[in-house]
């Protein structure tokens, strides 16, 4: 047996980690690793580190309730942090949305999710779309539909949910438009495979995630709200990466002018610590049984108040407003890049929500081989990228909310550098 490296040690191969090091600190927009190396962070934990590593507001949050009460099981009583939050939340989510489960991760608020738009409206039905990632739980792989690896092999998954075409104007076909596209096969779907009336939910992120950071149109968004209505089902839309400030607006949802009957947020929602959350209106919740929902650690009071200060600390310090400039202005690099390497094909995504995809030049051929070479050049100058894209051709950019203007020109003079190799 070959040696492995020691981060390897009792890990199966299948968890190898982007960046191979070992963390001692993070602070800000950066990590430094026990072998004294320094990394620029453009992951954060896959958009959940929005306030930055460490930051002193939730840290110190953290300790102060961690000294007090860790646990308080929420069947059992009530916590102050969670009473703070849910306050919080109910000023950021649409009017009247202000009835909140909390859950350990995002994939169990989707579940929820899905369980509350059921038993709301006693219907089996659910439909997604193409491209989609709810999460790697059972009834999350099946409505995942970004990529096989992450429901191959584990069939027979949960039936009766359904999927559409999302709406992804770079690779709509010439001469369609872009939103009537997917309604069309949204329409396709009611006619042909699912009654109207058999629909609990319509379930969709407001610009996909491991899909590709793919930004549809506003009026497909509204188009699935008119739907929603005309067949009686809930429009849940799914916030876990989109949402808690990362697109510029608290919620993405805001960009859209579009009002879900259910919602879900996890990731950014506690700077790290482990919280999700569905909101809804009450009369939803009150065609709840008692006990269909819950969990042992649903709503911890430490990361409950580690949510408390991460919306103070984003809205004390200008974080929404920071994340649209820099997320304009790097865009407006990558933009600006594309005229020198037509390997780019698109460059899209809102506030610090942003990827590039990559495809043969003179065509939309996606090219994951670029996409993956550049992430790997940005790594040797310890810059830490993720790819994502149903096609493997997208590389996405998620540095925090807060990142400064020297960290993103450090940033943007690595970009350069790692093009010139691996765009050529």
């Amino acid at each position: 047996m070959t040696d492995r490296p020691v981060h390897m040690k009792h890990m199966p191969d299948f968890v190898a980690p982007v960046a191979p090091i070992v963390i001692d600190h993070a602070e800000g927009s950066w990590v430094y690793a026990t072998d004294g190396t320094r990394w620029l962070d453009f992951v954060m934990g896959i958009a959940v580190m929005n306030t930055g590593h460490a930051h002193p507001k939730v840290v110190e949050a953290v300790q102060a309730q961690a000294a007090r009460v860790s646990h308080a099981q929420m069947n059992i009583y009530r916590h102050q942090p969670m009473l703070d939050l849910s306050d919080k939340l109910a000023e950021i989510v649409p009017e009247g949305m202000d009835t909140f489960v909390y859950t350990n991760s995002g994939a169990e608020a989707v579940e929820n999710a899905v369980k509350l738009a059921k038993q709301a409206t006693r219907r089996p039905g659910v439909i997604a779309f193409h491209g989609a990632f709810h999460g790697r739980t059972h009834l999350g792989m099946a409505l995942t539909d970004s990529g096989v690896h992450y429901r191959g092999h584990f069939e027979p998954l949960v039936g009766s949910i359904y999927h559409a075409r999302y709406c992804y104007p770079y690779r709509t076909p010439a001469g369609e438009d872009a939103t009537a596209y997917a309604i069309e096969d949204v329409r396709r779907v009611l006619r042909a495979e699912i009654y109207g009336d058999d629909v609990a939910g319509i379930i969709v992120e407001p610009i996909q995630g491991e899909g590709g950071f793919v930004v549809p149109t506003a009026e497909f968004m509204q188009e699935l709200r008119a739907i929603a209505d005309e067949i009686g089902a809930c429009l849940i839309l799914d916030e876990i990466q989109a949402g808690m400030g990362r697109t510029g607006a608290w919620l993405c949802l805001d960009h859209y002018g579009v009002k879900p009957d259910i919602l879900t947020l996890a990731k950014g929602i506690a700077s790290g610590y482990p919280l999700g959350a569905v909101a809804a209106r009450k009369e939803l919740w009150d065609k709840c049984l008692p006990g269909s929902m819950g969990g042992t650690y649903g709503g911890n009071a430490v990361a409950c108040a580690a949510g408390v200060a991460t919306i103070d600390a984003m809205r004390d310090e200008g974080m929404l407003e920071n994340a649209t400039r820099q997320g304009d202005k790097l865009k407006k690099f990558f933009e600006d890049l594309q005229a020198t390497y037509p390997c780019i094909g698109e460059v899209r995504g809102k506030g610090l929500m942003l990827a590039i995809e990559c495809v043969t030049p003179g065509t939309k051929d996606a090219d994951a081989a670029r996409s993956k070479a550049f992430i790997a050049e940005c790594g040797k100058q310890r810059l830490i990228l993720m790819g994502a894209g149903s096609l493997g051709n997208c590389v996405r950019f998620l540095p925090p909310l807060n990142v400064n203007d020297a960290d993103m020109d450090v940033a943007m003079g690595i970009f350069s550098a790692a093009a010139k190799v691996a765009f050529a």
